[in-house]
């Protein structure tokens, strides 16, 4: 197969990846990019997710599928992601985690969010928290038992399947933790900007720090393939590995085109192979557990469908506006559109365009005079013969 570049979009960056078997591996990212492979990376499928909002996390467990986006989108396949459908739990704050354990499954995002749901991601219901901090990634060790973390040290735990939180002892640390593994319920890591990262061996109530991590480099994502054996996803093309449990790591071999590449997720199919996902569609292998990963260049330039984007990201300005503001987008292709605009509630408040637009740059005027002060936001559906997608984003209107 000949190789396609595409030279006149960035690849799109690629935030969360998770295996499904030994050879299934779905990753998720910028623009509602969603790819799958059935050959453990070797060849990447196109899945259409409908939107472009940025997907930032990803679950995928016993055949149901979930994603968490920006400005509260859930989306949601219960047929290996052939379809997808996309659920408004009701917020409008970024999305940044999934999981999904049984019927349970759970979302964090920004502002202390966090919703459960207990009919495996259909149906949502807000979860009482005490604290406002962005919350960044969830890991479960069984369909009860789990853990948040997040900006300024924050760690949560809950034994209930996401319904009630409790905070957990990292008040020693204004850390901005982006992942956490939970290699049983007494073993946690913690890994964060900076080059932050602790231990504890008592389930979160005292922590202390590996040997070994010297690192200035911002930690995106830890994961454990068994007890003793895990790697920690980097900026600026880092990557380290563990074999002794997290009490101690080394910096691994990656040769890839790119030195300064954002690692942003990991995982592993077993022992040994590995895959790491990350700035600008990078997608980096491993065969060997970790000590050394290597860029397949046939696969970072194929026809990879949604890696570069399709639509440039829609935005209004003003923004807070009083009363009219312009919503400008680009359309990569000739379709059918249709700007609407919803309250908070998600009630249609305005339809301002539907019809047929060829492609290029557009924009429509909204004029929000007989609206009250608040959060809205507007939905572009576009479609065309062969695809659609729709995007989602927010606007303050402020009388």
């Amino acid at each position: 197969m000949s190789a396609v570049i595409f030279a006149q979009n960035p690849l799109l960056n690629e935030n969360s990846i998770k295996f499904e078997d030994a050879q299934t591996v779905t990753l998720v990212g910028e623009d509602g990019l969603i790819m799958r492979s059935t050959n453990n990376g070797i060849n990447w499928n196109e899945l259409n997710s409908n939107i472009s909002n940025n997907l930032s996390g990803l679950s995928v467990h016993d055949g149901i599928m979930l994603a968490a986006g920006e400005n509260g989108v859930i989306l949601r396949s219960a047929d290996n992601g052939d379809t997808w459908l996309p659920i408004l739990p009701g917020t409008l704050e970024n999305l940044n985690d999934a999981e999904i354990h049984g019927n349970n499954a759970v979302v964090c995002g920004n502002n202390g969010i966090i919703y459960y749901s207990q009919d495996a991601g259909i149906n949502w219901q807000e979860s009482p928290v005490n604290t406002t901090h962005n919350l960044l990634d969830i890991n479960f060790i069984n369909t009860y038992t789990g853990f948040i973390t997040g900006e300024n040290g924050t760690l949560l735990k809950t034994t209930d399947g996401g319904v009630t939180w409790a905070e957990s002892n990292l008040s020693f640390t204004n850390a901005k933790f982006n992942s956490i593994e939970a290699i049983d319920e007494n073993r946690l890591i913690v890994v964060g900007d900076m080059g932050k990262a602790f231990l504890s061996i008592d389930g979160g109530i005292t922590w202390y720090g590996p040997s070994g991590v010297m690192y200035e480099n911002n930690f995106n994502d830890v994961v454990f393939f068994d007890e003793f054996n895990g790697c920690i996803a980097a900026d600026d093309g880092l990557m380290l590995r563990t074999t002794d449990g997290g009490e101690s790591w080394e910096s691994a071999t990656v040769n890839a085109s790119g030195t300064l590449y954002d690692f942003k997720s990991v995982a592993f199919s077993d022992l040994n192979s590995g895959i790491s996902v990350g700035s600008e569609g990078v997608e980096i292998y491993t065969i060997d557990g970790g000590a050394t990963w290597f860029e397949n260049g046939e696969i970072m330039n194929s026809i990879t469908g949604k890696k570069t984007a399709r639509i440039l990201t829609a935005k209004n300005f003003p923004n807070p506006f009083n009363p009219t503001t312009n919503i400008s987008y680009e359309l990569p292709f000739d379709a059918d559109v249709t700007v609407k605009v919803f309250d908070i509630t998600g009630k249609e408040v305005a339809s301002l365009f539907s019809g047929y637009q060829a492609k290029g740059n557009h924009s429509v005027i909204f004029n929000a005079w007989n609206l009250s002060s608040g959060v809205y936001f507007y939905r572009i559906d576009v479609s065309s013969l062969y695809t659609g997608f729709t995007d989602v984003k927010k606007m303050i209107l402020a009388k």
